[in-house]
């Protein structure tokens, strides 16, 4: 394999229909990929399609949005509750599993009429559990942030002081250089997705960009990943995203560094080995 998207949903329903043709698509191009679970039904599908694909290794968590909000993409519907033992279960049911999320906290999805703070406190909750689930058992944990960074790092900050820590991966990073900064001290790895090919807006900041943190950070802790189904980059922008399209991330990664394309695969693919321990 030449790279290894460090985040997909190719479980998910979206692919009902092509899954076997992005597959192909996948070995074409010696490209890997490391299906997310997001519920406990997706954590266990990612688990059963992993073991399934050479390619293909599963993380199973639980998307911290589901602790406060009502929204469920299709395939996350859960016949169970959360609970970190439904997750440990999974965990160490095979050794495709290689990460524990996606968790984190995501403080944009709060349903309307609830207590802000208590929705807050139980994303908080699940986030320190998974955490701690794989410092226990030795996995990378894989974070989403959305809302709420300056929470991501107290947490990192508070769970490291007391001794639980593992590999992290910050899962499509678009923050700036001095966000990038903070977490990078605390050892995280930086994964990037298709947004980094997006125009930046007109009204924004070119130095608050994230192509400033590609520019600036080490290249021994970036990662890239797609988020298939979802932020497919240019030139296919507003479509469905596919691991395949891995590529273009690379390929902007290597114009914004002004490097070669195989020097950012070779450092990717090292860095994903050491990230995921694959």
């Amino acid at each position: 394999m030449k790279v290894i998207d460090t985040h997909s949903h190719l479980h998910f329903p979206d692919y009902d229909q092509d899954r076997e043709s992005c597959l192909l698509r996948m070995q074409e191009k010696g490209i890997g990929t490391i299906v997310t679970g997001t519920t406990l039904s997706t954590s266990h599908s990612a688990i059963t399609f992993a073991e399934n694909h050479e390619q293909v290794w599963a993380s199973v968590g639980y998307h911290p949005e589901h602790f406060s909000s009502s929204f469920v993409y299709k395939g996350e519907e859960d016949k169970g509750e959360y609970s970190i033992d439904s997750l440990r279960n999974l965990a160490k049911s095979s050794n495709k599993v290689i990460a524990i999320g996606e968790t984190g906290l995501d403080f944009f999805r709060i349903d309307e009429g609830m207590q802000v703070n208590q929705a807050k406190q139980r994303q908080e909750q699940g986030f320190r559990e998974q955490l701690r689930l794989a410092s226990e058992l030795d996995l990378t944990l894989i974070i989403h942030c959305r809302d709420a960074f300056l929470d991501i790092v107290r947490v990192l900050r508070e769970e490291k002081q007391k001794k639980h820590e593992t590999r992290t991966v910050i899962h499509c990073f678009t923050g700036n250089w001095e966000q990038a900064k903070l977490l990078l001290d605390l050892g995280c790895f930086l994964s990037f997705s298709g947004i980094i090919t997006f125009p930046l807006k007109k009204t924004q900041d070119p130095e608050l960009a994230v192509q400033r943190v590609i520019e600036r950070m080490p290249m021994d802790r970036m990662l890239v990943e797609t988020d298939a189904p979802f932020l497919a980059p240019v030139p296919h922008r507003g479509q469905k995203n596919e691991p395949s399209y891995v590529t273009y991330v690379v390929q902007e990664i290597a114009k914004i560094r002004n490097v070669s394309e195989q020097e950012i695969i070779e450092n990717i693919r090292k860095n994903t080995k050491q990230a995921f321990r694959i």
